[in-house]
């Protein structure tokens, strides 16, 4: 039955079995296998009408659902859905009279979405101009049915059958049955488990009662799950004596999963991890991983965030097609378990679908893809530095499951302790005699610049590109390798007097000396305990971890001032978001935008970010929003 089941972001595990628990009908299942078994010798050739006559409609009485087939939607430039769902006949007659209205739709069970037998329901037409209907058909049931206000949806291209719940905001609640594949394999508990959730009374009884059921159990686990891990934490501050207590209550939820950054930071410290056995709870959708983790971990619990949408389409000149929507780069500077991320990305990917692109007749293929945008986005928009190991291995396990990618962008550290290259100029000692072979820090520093210039300018995909990227690779890591640790040892000042001023330009002056020089430099004493330092404390340093910023920078910056763990001390609201704002301003483009999170801001705050002549200072919902000048 399982293998029937394509995706599932909707139901629970145990959700599935108390459903499949419920009584079968045979006599429905039968019917079921008849009416895709008669269209085997046609489904080659079958158009959209065909899959209409022969299967949708047929499986919609066999459901028990009422339909008004091609109601006119109250948009003008968007097709219409193919069928309104109802609970009855006297239901639809009812409604007749607001034919074509959002009062229509607000009072219809569910609107119906069909395409051809077997067309790839989450990739649009590509290769010729895309119409709303020749786009990602998930997301064109996801943006009628936000407009409609209906509370299902139904996407069918008679094989494959997705129920989709309305979207609070962007993220698709669905569950995705393989009818063909269940009739091929005598699956008759994959009927049985389609018939319960897609007829009428699934629709209205058995998928709300069994999700609202689960909501309230799992609020009340997640309550004692909660209070077990702050009893836990009692006099509990530092990362080793936090870390094993809260692995160990996510793993309990969440099975045995791997937490890399975090063991990996336990293991250096010399602690041990309990060694037991996990399984996941069968109450919890992995979809919920992010959500869970912050009610979980964070002092505030769980906070759902604001309208993305004010953000990024509020101003239709500037981000007015797919080109320009998904060229942008976005920083996640406090990036949490991943919920802020998750929404960014599913926001993203809807968006992209709902703006043209710059001309007609042109598409990239990989942005007509529900799941390859998505991975687009992981890869080319997204990126993120957290201070926490757990928070960031919660996050990349919310990455790899919901988005099947790798958070290659989002890195440990802490964003508020750094210094950019550019900071490092006020260091160099330009009276100092470099050696014969050595190069001057400063102009070791433009070439390095211009190094990566070159390096993103080139193809990955051209054979003599690449061989010259993987020249320049090599460079570029040993240079970033020993920037970075000048950079840290340079802050490390500020903590410790293990390294001086002399010790600095030692550092520094010999950013190009051979392999053995710097290696007997990095086993100075000063030199490992500065390090160990950095590490300690995640010092980061923007430019040289994402180095696109050597020659660019941000469009927008997200941060969340208020977000503390349920281990930190408490900090002040107002001292945090000046810190996040001084830190991160100088990597935003001018024009573009810092938005902090904040739910009450207050006069005070306010006030202060008011008075700095760098940015302009707005609000909207829970967001403030600086824009640099």
């Amino acid at each position: 039955m399982y293998c029937s089941i394509v995706r599932n972001t909707l139901l629970s595990p145990s959700a599935i079995n108390k459903i499949l628990a419920l009584p079968a009908e045979d006599t429905v299942c039968a019917s079921l296998l008849e009416i895709l078994a008669k269209f085997q010798d046609i489904k080659k050739f079958a158009s959209e009408i065909h899959t209409e006559i022969h299967v949708i409609k047929p499986i919609l009485k066999l459901l028990g659902l009422s339909y008004e087939s091609k109601p006119k939607f109250f948009e003008e430039h968007i097709k219409e859905p193919d069928a309104v769902l109802f609970s009855s006949e006297e239901e639809r007659f009812k409604s007749s009279q607001l034919w074509g209205t959002v009062e229509y739709y607000a009072k219809a069970l569910g609107i119906l979405l069909l395409k051809r037998y077997g067309r790839n329901l989450q990739e649009g037409i590509t290769g010729f101009f895309l119409e709303f209907e020749n786009r990602i058909p998930t997301y064109q049931i996801a943006y009628l049915l936000k407009k409609s206000k209906a509370p299902w949806g139904i996407l069918t291209n008679g094989r494959e059958w997705i129920l989709v719940k309305r979207p609070v905001n962007y993220e698709l609640r669905l569950l995705a049955l393989d009818l063909e594949t269940a009739m091929f394999e005598n699956d008759r508990d994959a009927l049985h488990l389609f018939n319960a959730i897609f007829s009428l009374t699934g629709l209205t009884k058995t998928v709300p009662n069994i999700l609202e059921e689960e909501r309230d159990y799992l609020i009340e686990l997640l309550r004692k799950k909660r209070d077990l891990a702050q009893q836990s934490l009692q006099g509990a501050r530092k990362k080793v004596e936090v870390y094993p207590k809260l692995i160990d209550i996510f793993k309990d939820l969440f099975g045995d999963r791997e937490l890399a950054c975090s063991e990996s930071y336990l293991l250096e410290k010399k602690v041990d991890l309990p060694q037991k056995a996990y399984a996941q709870f069968d109450a919890i959708n992995e979809h919920n991983v992010s959500d869970i983790s912050s009610f979980l971990f964070n002092k505030k619990g769980y906070q759902k965030d604001a309208n993305l949408e004010g953000i990024f389409l509020a101003e239709k000149s500037v981000y007015a097609t797919k080109e320009q929507l998904l060229a942008l780069k976005i920083l996640d500077m406090t990036p949490n378990f991943g919920n802020l991320s998750s929404d960014l990305i599913e926001g993203l990917a809807y968006f992209a679908f709902v703006l043209p692109y710059r001309e007609k007749n042109t598409f990239v293929a990989e942005w007509e893809d529900e799941t390859l945008v998505k991975r687009y986005i992981v890869d080319n928009i997204l990126y993120g530095v957290e201070r926490s190991h757990l928070a960031l291995d919660i996050l990349q396990t919310m990455i790899r499951g919901r988005f099947n990618s790798e958070a290659g962008h989002f890195t440990y550290g802490n964003p508020l302790i750094g210094m950019s290259i550019e900071d490092m100029a006020a260091y160099f000692d330009t009276k100092n005699q470099m050696g014969l072979f050595s190069k001057n820090p400063q102009d070791l520093i433009k070439d390095f610049k211009e190094m990566y210039r070159l390096y993103f300018s080139l193809s990955d995909r051209i054979k003599e590109d690449v061989q010259v990227r993987e020249e320049l690779e090599k460079k570029l890591k040993r240079y970033g390798a020993r920037i970075r640790s000048a950079m840290d040892i340079i802050i490390s000042t500020y903590f410790s007097r293990a390294a001086d001023n002399k010790k600095i330009q030692d550092i520094l002056s010999n950013l190009d000396s051979d392999d053995v020089t710097w290696e007997n430099l990095t086993k100075k004493d000063w030199f490992a305990d500065a390090m160990s330092l950095a590490r300690n404390n995640g010092f980061f340093h923007f430019d040289v971890e994402f180095p696109f910023l050597l020659n660019s920078a941000f469009d927008f910056i997200f941060v969340q001032p208020a977000l503390q763990y349920i281990w930190e001390e408490n900090y002040p609201l107002a001292e945090a978001t000046k810190a996040y704002v001084k830190r991160g301003m100088p990597y935003l483009k001018p024009g573009g935008r810092m938005v902090i999170i904040v739910d009450n801001p207050g006069d005070d705050l306010m006030g202060e970010l008011r008075k700095s002549t760098r940015y302009e200072t707005g609000g909207q919902g829970g967001f403030v929003i600086l824009k640099k000048k």
